[in-house]
């Protein structure tokens, strides 16, 4: 796009514009900052890493797009992150509690 073709959408689409960066940018950051202080800083990471996995989902639901191999293998590959996330917790507290064990062994 050019500079001008940019003007001019946002002269011919400014209620658009308002509502896509007030509600769905905005509005929605703040309620997941709210939502993030019930959950771990791990867990809270792999919701943001699953995003382009659900952007990809809801584009070929309702849009009808196909992902192409990469596509499938990059998703596969964030999914598999998250999954290895949900089996292994790998929590700051859990990796303190395991190395204070080992650092009171008798010398």
């Amino acid at each position: 796009y050019t500079f001008q073709q940019t003007v001019n959408t946002i002269t011919s689409n400014p209620l658009q514009l308002i509502y896509l960066s007030a509600v769905t940018t905005a509005f929605a950051n703040y309620i997941q900052s709210i939502a993030q202080k019930e959950v771990s800083a791990e867990r809270a990471s792999i919701f943001y890493a699953l995003d382009p996995v659900y952007g990809a989902a809801f584009a070929n639901v309702l849009l009808g797009e196909t992902l192409g191999m990469w596509g499938w293998v990059g998703a596969s590959l964030i999914a598999m992150a998250a999954a290895t996330n949900a089996v292994f917790d790998f929590s700051t507290t859990d990796v303190g509690h395991n190395s204070n064990a080992n650092t009171n062994k008798d010398v």
